[in-house]
């Protein structure tokens, strides 16, 4: 027991130390492109925005269908067996769908050029970005894998960097359309990835088949499928939905607003998880269940009290946030913010505790829980966004992910015996109600500003600690206890 508690410890501080790097990794990327969505919601009309959005959408559905498998077979062995052996391989995977991908995406132009109108301009740098995009997030999944947290950093910050600068150049000054911000996002994840090639020996390898491995890797990916693809389309079926239901113009207000969301919250999220699910991987030794229980149930507890009060400050600054980052044409959209907040903090909720399926191999049952939410996501956008526009778009993603993450939570139990943190759960939640009462009562009396907003959104975030340390949830030892972890 002694020496799970330990095993426990030291992988918490191998946590803090690389979530500190998948911050920064987060963090700065998300700042460039907020400063883009500054840029390109003031240059151009929803409309212009609506289509580019989903071409984007179109190319991640087409990345994510295509590679996303791969990345999480990768993340699982290449800890577990020979690394050369697993990147090899998975190189070779990759040129052969890219193969397809090509010679399928042309073919397809030549015969439907014709009724594409004015989706034309995007075809080609939407299958450029689903190309170069599917590639880099295997090599960033392969240094995740290893514990590489500083690479990954590294190479996330130089992909945002390269990427706005070619943005702006392209959409503003050369080609004067915002197609460039596709291409810009293309050529710099190009450019990252022969960066990666140029500085990292693990990776500098040629491609090889050997049945054996591609076969563990498709075994354990191909079945991920259904899953790898959820996130994806539940974030981009709304907006192809809206574009039928609604028209271009709500694609533009509600897929600016959006974003604000996904890389506010993601900046949060993501790091944690990206953090926190290779450490449970790496640790499972396949008779260690016990251990790999609490670390599971450790990092739970982790992730919902910094996570909640992220989602009370994201949804009580919605207003102050849309209104001061989008153009004026955009800002209807705040109304949003809220709502699709708590879908992405219950989706993160999920991927963290669907961990202890994966390590299981059990993955073809996330892709069977995430085609019901799927098909549930589809039923209710039909009839939510006739009655309500791109509110009734967010309400729906938001049930789909509510109903994935009781999905997860269920049957991850059932394989790995873990505790879900029911007490800190409730007090971060009862925290997380004081937080937002100095901003709603801003609502409530219609004495809301920008400014008063920004402060009481402070003091919120005060009174969260407060009452937390009130309930007993976080104490002295709590905070010797993170000081010696990050020293």
């Amino acid at each position: 027991m002694e020496s799970d508690v330990q095993a426990v410890s030291e992988r918490a501080r191998q946590l803090f130390h690389d979530l500190g790097f998948y911050s920064v990794a987060h963090v700065v990327p998300a700042f460039f492109s907020l400063a883009a969505l500054i840029l390109f919601t003031r240059a151009f009309q929803p409309a212009m925005f609506g289509r580019y959005s989903l071409a984007l959408a179109v190319a991640g559905i087409v990345s994510t269908l295509l590679y996303g498998w791969l990345d999480y077979s990768v993340l699982r062995y290449a800890p577990q067996l020979d690394q050369e052996l697993v990147i090899r391989n998975t190189f070779s995977v990759y040129l052969g769908i890219s193969s397809v991908l090509l010679v399928a995406a042309i073919g397809g132009y030549l015969l439907l050029s014709h009724r594409l109108g004015p989706y034309t301009v995007f075809y080609f740098a939407a299958l450029g970005l689903a190309l170069v995009r599917g590639g880099l997030q295997v090599l960033l999944a392969f240094f995740r894998a290893i514990l590489s947290s500083r690479k990954v950093t590294l190479f996330r910050l130089t992909r945002a960097i390269v990427v706005l600068g070619l943005s702006v150049v392209l959409a503003i000054y050369v080609l004067d359309h915002i197609v460039g911000w596709i291409w810009g996002t293309t050529i710099g994840i190009a450019l990252t990835c022969v960066l990666i090639f140029v500085t990292s020996k693990q990776v500098r390898t040629t491609p090889v088949v050997d049945r054996e491995m591609i076969g563990r890797l498709v075994g354990y990916g191909a079945p991920m499928i259904g899953f790898v693809i959820g996130d994806t389309f539940l974030v981009q079926a709304d907006r192809v939905l809206l574009e039928v239901l609604a028209g271009s113009v709500a694609v533009g207000i509600y897929s600016s607003n959006y974003m604000l969301v996904d890389r506010g919250l993601r900046v949060a999220y993501t790091p944690i998880v990206q953090a926190m699910s290779p450490i449970i991987i790496d640790s499972w030794e396949e008779n260690n269940e016990g251990e790999i229980a609490r670390m599971l149930t450790t990092f739970v507890r982790y992730f919902i009290l910094l996570g909640v009060p992220a989602l009370v400050g994201v949804a009580v600054l919605s207003q102050t946030v849309s209104t001061l980052l989008i153009g004026d044409d955009f800002t209807s959209g705040y109304v949003i913010i809220p709502i699709v907040a708590v879908g992405m903090f219950l989706w993160s909720l999920a991927n963290l505790a669907q961990v202890a399926i994966e390590i299981k191999e059990q993955t073809s049952l996330l892709s069977y829980g995430i085609i019901i939410v799927i098909v549930l996501n589809v039923s209710l956008n039909v009839p939510l966004i006739t009655a309500f526009g791109y509110l009734g778009a967010a309400v729906a993603t938001a049930l789909s992910y509510a109903l994935y993450c009781a999905f997860t939570l269920v049957f991850s139990t059932r394989h790995i015996t873990w505790r879900f943190p029911t007490i800190p759960f409730r007090n971060a939640l009862i925290a997380g109600a004081v937080m937002a009462c100095p901003t709603a009562v801003l609502y409530a009396t219609g004495t809301y500003s920008l400014v008063v907003s920004l402060v009481t959104a402070a003091v919120g975030g005060v009174l969260y600690v407060a009452v937390l340390y009130a309930l007993g949830e976080i104490d002295e030892q709590d905070v010797a206890t993170i000081r010696r972890l990050l020293q």
